[in-house]
């Protein structure tokens, strides 16, 4: 080896073992993700001047991020705070007044961010009440507050750079208007909709925002305060109030519910396993046996795990917009005299089999001990047509008599299939006689086709298993009519798809005197008159809609064909039975129904 070699290795062997240099070892871990800076990426911009600096500097005191001399002078305190904004607002953290941290900066100068600026946006985003005065005292503290809550940063009610920064960027939303006692209309039915959600409140929702509505928003505010959410318990749904009720964001988990707790937080877990469909009992404050499995069938359908306790992801799936509604409630026994979701998935079951062509009122009576005669061979010894285990009422939940055998030529099983055609809206009641003849293999062949089924003559198997199923599609009008008897409501139902109706009408209005308004399902409602005269009755309605036989929908009562000789007396009893059979509407909406529902449209009456 010649001399000049050796003398070249040693100095190689020399450079690798000396330190890296400054830009090759972060000095924090705050270094370690900011991007390297070279000499010739600081030489494309020139120094800033000192004015630049000073007023870089006034900005980001103002913004909290620095808190030292103003004096011009890119030093150490100021490279700290130009880093602490630059990570704030994802730029490269150079520590340096570059380019895109100036044009940045000078956004916020123009806003002259100070005590009274900061007041000012907090009041014009909603998060504070009243005018600014400069003082950031307990008030704009607290609003600082409910600010970094409602945004994700830490909550200190100090407003820090990560605070003022957010708070004067656009990427934060102002809240909603707020509403107090005395107002009304859809916003106030909004904030109801939403308190009856999270189990404060519960129906009617009348857009009036009463004693109810109050008692409902402190209550929700108590919540908010237990949750550690800065809020005042007004009964004023203030903008904070109105934000979390309707942000996707917010999280109304308190704790954990459980069997055996008792407390508020288990009536409202209880109010929305109610309003659901999977809980028939009435809420209450104790945590059952029977709650447990009203919530455990909830997470099945919800697709949370099912463990039978609340936990944060089921409370949030629960009281989530998409919650599932269930498909029947948890079972337990009913005896005749009960009355709840139980007694009406047990009706329905039997009109889905063909064995009663009421139509479900969730109350046990004469008619259903009736109906459950005909089944008698499906219960058990502890059964009886006026009482059913909870067993059996599970059974019945879930389809026993989708599989019940069928014979074609038994006039028993003609007739159900008959009703089973008339409560799905392809036959009218007249044709239930017991006898497979033309009108019903009419009926039968039109099901068949809406079904997706081969046409056949025959009641076969496939048809009949499709018929008596409850996922069995209906006859498709382009309304559908309802009349709640014990409501004194008439709901329109609109065909939007297939075998999807939305409501897009309710309308008060007054039924019958002593049950004269008759039950059932009606197939050929249609328009009749525009002024129509009751001989029998000397008196006079507009917009008359037939539904059956001198049954008709038509407006409020007239003593002439004359608006008026209005009778008020009618008008004032909307909502209330007045009538000797027909359904009195406003006459508004008795236009409506007049003009919008053409011949041949579907009217349910029920009780």
């Amino acid at each position: 080896m010649s001399r000049r070699f050796f003398i070249m290795l040693v100095a190689l062997l020399a450079l690798s073992i000396l330190p890296g240099t400054a830009e090759e070892i972060p000095t924090s871990a705050e270094e370690e993700d900011s991007p390297i800076v070279t000499e010739e990426t600081v030489a494309d911009e020139a120094p800033a001047s000192e004015d630049a600096v000073r007023e870089a500097q006034r900005c980001l005191a103002g913004l909290g991020f620095y808190d030292d001399a103003v004096d011009g002078k890119l030093g150490k305190h100021t490279e700290a705070a130009l880093r602490a904004f630059q990570r704030q607002s994802g730029l490269d953290m150079t520590g340096r007044l570059d380019t895109p941290t100036r044009t940045l900066l000078s956004q916020y100068a123009d806003q002259d961010i100070n005590p009274k600026s900061i007041q000012q946006r907090l009041i014009d985003l909603g998060y504070l009440g009243g005018t600014a005065d400069g003082k950031l005292g307990a008030k704009s503290e607290n609003a600082v507050k409910v600010f970094q809550r409602l945004n994700g940063l830490s909550v200190t009610g100090k407003a820090n750079g990560e605070t003022v920064l957010r708070l004067f960027s656009d990427r934060v939303a102002a809240l909603p208007e707020g509403l107090s006692a005395g107002d009304k209309g859809e916003e106030v039915e909004r904030l109801q909709t939403s308190l009856m959600r999270y189990g404060f409140m519960s129906e009617p929702l009348d857009g009036e925002y009463g004693r109810t509505t109050t008692s409902a928003v402190q209550a929700f505010q108590q919540h908010l305060i237990d949750q550690g959410i800065p809020a005042e318990k007004t009964g004023t749904a203030s903008p904070v109030t109105l934000y979390c009720l309707y942000s996707d964001a917010y999280s109304s988990y308190l704790r954990d519910v459980s069997e055996g707790m008792t407390d508020g937080e288990v009536g409202r877990v209880e109010r929305r396993l109610h309003d659901l469909g999977y809980m028939d009992a009435a809420a209450d404050d104790t945590f059952d046996d029977y709650a447990r499995e009203a919530l455990t069938m909830f997470q099945w359908k919800a697709g949370v795990d099912a463990t039978g306790t609340a936990d944060r992801g089921t409370i949030d799936a629960l009281f989530s917009d998409a919650a599932p509604r269930a498909d029947h409630c948890a079972a337990h026994e009913i005896a005749k005299g009960d009355s709840g979701l139980a007694v009406r998935d047990v009706e329905a079951a039997l009109v889905a089999g063909g064995y009663t062509t009421e139509l479900p009122d969730g109350v046990y009576g004469d008619a259903l001990e009736k109906a459950l005669t005909y089944i008698s061979d499906y219960l058990k010894e502890e059964d009886s047509p006026s009482h059913l285990t909870k067993e059996t009422v599970a059974s019945l939940q879930n389809g026993l008599l989708e599989y019940r055998a069928f014979d074609a030529d038994a006039a028993m099983d003609a007739a159900r299939v008959q009703s089973r055609l008339y409560t799905l809206f392809y036959l009218d009641k007249e044709g239930i006689d017991g006898k497979i003849g033309d009108n019903t293999l009419s009926a039968l062949h039109e099901f068949q086709k809406v079904n997706g089924l081969p046409r056949s003559n025959e009641v076969d198997q496939a048809t009949t298993a499709a018929l008596f199923s409850t996922a069995a599609i209906p006859k498709q009008y382009p309304y559908r009519i309802e009349v709640s008897l014990s409501r004194q409501v008439v709901e329109v139902w609109a065909l939007r798809g297939e075998n999807r109706y939305d409501l897009v009408q309710t309308f008060k209005c007054s039924t019958g005197l002593h049950d004269s308004t008759p039950h059932g399902i009606f197939l050929e409602g249609h328009p009749v008159n525009r002024w129509h005269y009751f001989k029998k009755f000397y008196c006079w309605a507009q917009y008359s809609y037939k539904i059956v036989d001198d049954i008709m929908f038509h407006s409020v009562i007239y003593g002439s064909k004359d608006e008026k000789s209005l009778r008020q007396s009618s008008q004032r009893n909307l909502g209330n039975p007045a009538s000797h059979g027909c359904v009195r509407l406003s006459v508004a909406d008795a236009k409506w129904l007049y003009e919008h529902c053409g011949r041949g449209q579907t009217v349910i009456v029920i009780q």
